[in-house]
């Protein structure tokens, strides 16, 4: 049996689930075969390896002596030099053939197999560079004080390509602060805010704040509210401490 594999992970129309499955319906055509089955894996990373993708273990569990796997492009199916090395190796060992539309080589040669791997080692340095470049971005928009993720810090919001104040929020965190240091526990004043039921701001698609929303906000209000995400700055040792500086003797953790 001939079966095809489509992965999506971007919203990009050449990448899009019908694209590829439309190539493999044209591939099928022009051969004269007819597909079994199309195995699509959407929202999934390449980085999986494809027997532990939904679809991909599906499709790999189903897989015969004598049946051929055909997908698009080689970074559909493998992103890791490793993994496409390892599954080449047990399709060919198991007599499954794997077949690429746009590298039009014999796979099942000594030769094909060559070339597959070498281009597989190609693309794996390409993914490092990219890793590389996207770093190097990251840390220039951290530096200059500029959003460089999708999670909101404490206290801002995001206006084009900057961060602004958000006096509203701010305004909620100089409360969270007040009433600590009235003693009232973080349960308290979480549910202070639950029973006013429309909060200044929204952290979150909730339409109240959780306890721990309560501690990270009093954190980045005692810290200044910096720029960048909490999980960046608030460790274990700054958190005592800010517990102290609010509350002395309860610990911001409970």
């Amino acid at each position: 049996m001939i079966y095809g594999y489509c992965r999506v992970s971007t919203d990009m129309q050449e990448c899009s689930a019908e694209a590829q499955q439309r190539m493999l319906k044209e591939y099928a055509a022009r051969a004269g075969v007819e597909l079994a089955a199309v195995y699509v894996d959407e929202d999934v990373s390449g980085s999986i390896p494809l027997k532990d993708r939904p679809q991909g273990k599906l499709m790999w569990d189903a897989l015969a002596p004598g049946d051929t796997v055909v997908i698009t492009t080689k970074d559909r199916a493998f992103r890791s030099l490793i993994d496409a090395a390892a599954t080449l190796m047990r399709w060919r060992e198991y007599g499954v053939k794997l077949h690429i539309i746009d590298f039009p080589v014999d796979l099942s040669t000594d030769e094909g197999e060559m070339v597959f791997l070498q281009g597989a080692v190609f693309s794996q340095y390409e993914r490092k560079q990219i890793a590389r470049r996207i770093r190097v971005g990251i840390s220039h928009r951290k530096k200059s004080g500029m959003p460089y993720c999708y999670t909101r810090p404490w206290g801002w919001v995001r206006s084009g390509d900057r961060w602004t104040h958000c006096p509203k929020e701010r305004l909620l965190g100089d409360r969270v602060l007040a009433m600590r240091k009235e003693g009232k526990s973080w349960y308290a004043i979480a549910s202070h805010f639950m029973n006013e039921k429309k909060p200044i701001v929204r952290k979150k698609a909730s339409p109240y704040y959780h306890q721990c929303d309560i501690r990270s906000l009093a954190a980045a209000a005692e810290a200044g509210y910096p720029k960048i995400p909490q999980a960046a700055w608030l460790r274990r040792d700054t958190a005592q401490k800010l517990s102290e500086a609010i509350s002395p003797g309860s610990p911001i953790s409970t």
